[in-house]
């Protein structure tokens, strides 16, 4: 017999090639992937973070020089205040013309005051003039409402136009709506020739490139976006409470009671301002109401020794003109910002705070007008 062999068989040895590692394209398409699904989980969570900001169309409404009130809307126009189109009408004042003339058996309602009684950012149907006499109607009041209001404007500009030109509609009652910043001078501001308000120095000058169709589309398209632009609005405010531009600053003053030269000459401008409008009115036997909208800011948290409105009561309260002060009506109604308020806006009063204001100012007038 043969002998068995021994011979042993080694096991096969282990390949030493690497394994297939994957390509930079997938490695790119991953990453890509990866991206854009973060980017999406966060815009989302942006939209229930983030209010949906207006957008601007274009061209915004514009403004023209005016020797005695520093500047008006230019007449016969129509354009965009943010994103709601309005037209101005041949006397400079928004919607249809009112006629001088009384309509017989009707009372009337004239409104002064700045972009917030203008209705900046709401339909024709939703500004608080148009609401007080729709209101009034529902009642079984009937009453015809001017809105005089021009954006931008401060006390001293609102009864000059009075003197020059809301005389002539024979009101009944004058209603004059107050922003905290209607202390602030405006005898410093132009007119560019794009008609954009500007600092005085640069009147007349060439249109500036955020007034362009191109500004408006670039930043109607990243407002699109409630992640990129809410991040940037809160890094804005950021950089802002760091270094407070002149507005902040200014803003801040009043809410905290400074009463800084600026501050003291702007009330005084204001208070002479409204004796002159007071004596106009008393001669045209019509009646005087001051409304104070209030600061936004001031609803969230308190700020007892501010000069807004406290200092604008006081001087009601000593020349005997009728006052509202708008803050607590606002103050029950107020769940966070966008509940009264635009988005992303710093005082302009939404659809909901323009019917809320209006149905308080419709208390005030109903004995004056039933």
């Amino acid at each position: 017999m043969r002998a068995a062999s021994s011979t042993v068989h080694a096991p096969p040895r282990p390949s030493t090639l690497a394994p297939p590692r994957p390509s930079t394209l997938a490695n790119a398409a991953l990453l890509l992937v990866t991206l854009v699904l973060t980017a999406s989980i966060l815009e989302i969570a942006a939209r229930f973070l983030f209010p949906a900001p207006l957008p601007w169309r274009y061209p915004q409404l514009r403004y023209r020089p005016d020797p005695a009130l520093v500047f008006a809307w230019e007449p016969n126009q129509r354009g965009f205040s943010a994103d709601k189109e309005i037209v101005i009408n041949e006397r400079g004042l928004r919607g249809p013309v009112v006629p001088y003339e009384r309509t017989p058996g009707k009372k009337r309602v004239l409104f002064l005051g700045d972009s917030i009684i203008f209705g900046f950012g709401v339909d024709d149907r939703e500004v608080v003039a148009e609401r007080v006499r729709s209101l009034l109607d529902g009642e079984g009041v009937a009453v015809e409402s001017v809105n005089t209001a021009i954006a931008s404007y401060n006390t001293l500009q609102e009864v000059t136009y009075y003197e020059r030109e809301g005389r002539r509609y024979d009101a009944d009652v004058v209603v004059v709506g107050v922003c905290w910043n209607d202390i602030n001078d405006k005898s410093d501001v132009g007119v560019d020739a794009e008609g954009n308000l500007v600092d005085a120095s640069m009147a007349g000058a060439p249109p500036r490139d955020a007034a362009s169709p191109v500004e408006f589309a670039f930043r109607n398209a990243l407002k699109r976006s409630r992640l990129l632009y809410g991040t940037l609005e809160r890094w804005r405010a950021y950089h802002a409470a760091r270094a407070p531009d002149d507005h902040m600053t200014f803003r801040t003053d009043v809410l905290s009671g400074n009463m800084t030269p600026r501050i003291r000459d702007g009330w005084t401008q204001v208070e002479d301002g409204f004796r002159r409008l007071r004596r106009q009115v008393d001669e045209q036997g019509a009646r005087l109401l001051i409304v104070a909208f209030p600061i936004p800011l001031a609803l969230e948290r308190a700020y007892p020794r501010s000069s807004y409105p406290a200092r604008l009561a006081s001087f009601a309260a000593a020349e005997g003109i009728p006052f509202l002060d708008l803050t607590p009506t606002f103050e029950d109604a107020f769940h966070g910002h966008e509940s009264l308020f635009i988005a992303f806006d710093g005082d302009h009063p939404n659809a909901a705070g323009h019917d809320l204001a209006a149905r308080a100012i419709v208390q005030k007038l109903k004995p004056w007008v039933s």
